[in-house]
């Protein structure tokens, strides 16, 4: 006669089954950390964008950025419209209305930049064209080096 198995009998190999798959678990989740933190640390910094630092931001590829095109760009606290205007023609702008602190929209049809909350319009140089402000928009300067457009803090 057979005696029945003491449920208590196979506990140390099962415990010792899941001890080892907790520890190559571990080893696995801590390879995994160290790789993508050497991928991140390898990766160039483009998110850390402050003014105060750099002398100019990248906006983007000039191939990416056809002619009539806009982008609207964080500069740390700053907000920047850069426009393609013409061929190798590029205007940046402040980005946001004196007035109201409204982010700013290029009109490709009428060649203006417009504040949709207070209805300001300005030309590519910053001038007030119609609005119930004089202050003009902050202007930047933008040049291509090696196929990238870049605005300058100046």
């Amino acid at each position: 006669m057979t005696q029945p198995p003491t449920p208590g009998a196979n506990a140390p190999v099962g415990k010792a089954r899941f001890n080892r798959y907790l520890l190559r678990g571990i080893i696995v989740l801590t390879l995994a950390f160290i790789a993508m933190g050497t991928v991140l640390y390898l990766l160039p910094g483009d998110y850390l964008q402050t003014p105060e630092l750099q002398p100019a931001i990248r906006v983007g590829r000039q191939a990416e950025f056809p002619v009539g095109a806009s982008r609207v760009v964080s500069w740390g606290s700053r907000i920047l419209l850069i426009v393609h205007s013409e061929a190798r023609e590029y205007h940046a702008l402040e980005g946001t209305s004196p007035l109201d602190g409204c982010i700013l929209n290029w009109d490709p049809v009428s060649l203006r930049v417009v504040s949709p909350c207070s209805y300001l319009v300005y030309d590519l140089h910053g001038n007030v064209v119609r609005g119930l402000t004089t202050v003009p928009l902050r202007r930047y300067a933008v040049f291509v080096r090696q196929g990238d457009v870049y605005v300058t803090g100046s």
